[in-house]
């Protein structure tokens, strides 16, 4: 990924996580908490909404495994369950940039 897709890319999800927080989504750091709870060696690098409406949202989270420098993402399913956000789908780990609906799905190493 070239840097000026990830500038385009980063500047999507700061407008998507805006848009997101209009809308009511769980906040970033509950989903990065609910994921370092399952993968606690992991670092958390992005966590940011993507599709979604009043009632669910797809949160994409980047992350490494402890000692690699390659950046995977996974999307966690959240739906609205009074009072809170409880996740319905997680999906499979890719690449950056390869987990999104229509694009080749490449595995996280």
């Amino acid at each position: 990924m070239t840097e000026s897709e990830m500038k385009t890319l980063l500047g999507l999800a700061v407008l998507l996580s805006a848009a997101a927080v209009a809308c009511g989504s769980p906040s970033d750091e509950e989903v990065k908490a609910a994921f370092l709870k399952e993968n606690p060696s992991y670092e958390v690098t992005l966590v940011a909404p993507g599709e979604g409406d009043s009632g669910t949202v797809y949160m994409h989270i980047r992350y490494r495994r402890p000692g690699s420098e390659t950046e995977c993402e996974v999307v966690w399913g959240y739906m609205k369950a009074e009072p809170e956000w409880t996740v319905f789908n997680k999906g499979e780990p890719g690449l950056v940039g390869t987990v999104c609906e229509g694009c080749e799905r490449k595995p996280c190493p």
